[in-house]
């Protein structure tokens, strides 16, 4: 099943040097091409753009989405990279790894199925590559990640770490 990321997932991912959890966890993920610009270009010395341009043909597929009718529509409510990566989700049949919430509301009501920053270190404490959910999300946010206090505390709450 293929997973297609948006840029916010790893963005936050690289600011707190866990760009390899998201390997680890989804072993390829793929990202449209408004993302690797976003990321990579126009976030050149930024964290995380020598580690994805690093990455890319290794765990990290680049693939333009065909419909761009839709990338065109979507563009009108959300930005770039959410609009080609929902629209690539589609087509692949897979995926979408996205925290914005415009972007998951939108990718819900079309059907995509949703993994998140927070899902990720749900999956790998599962998969026993982290001890700690909390303590993993802790240094996110003092990274930046941006996380309400209720799904702080649901997101702990499901790791049975509260």
């Amino acid at each position: 099943m293929e997973i297609v990321a948006d840029s916010g997932p790893l963005i936050s991912c690289a600011r707190a040097r866990k760009l390899t959890l998201i390997r680890d966890v989804y072993s390829r993920i793929v990202i449209p091409p408004s993302v690797y610009r976003e990321i990579v270009i126009e976030g050149a010395g930024k964290p995380g753009a020598e580690e994805i341009e690093a990455a890319v043909s290794i765990w990290i597929a680049v693939k333009k989405p065909e419909n761009e009718s839709l990338v065109a529509k979507l563009k009108q409510r959300l930005g770039p990279g959410e609009s080609e990566a929902i629209a690539l989700a589609i087509e692949l049949g897979g995926y979408i790894f996205i925290d914005e919430k415009s972007g998951i509301k939108e990718a819900r009501k079309r059907g995509i199925r949703i993994k998140s920053t927070l899902l990720l270190l749900l999956e790998a404490r599962e998969r026993g590559l982290i001890s700690s959910v909390k303590a993993e999300l802790d240094e996110l946010i003092d990274s930046g990640f941006r996380c309400s206090d209720d799904l702080y505390y649901k997101t702990l709450a499901l790791a049975n770490e509260i």
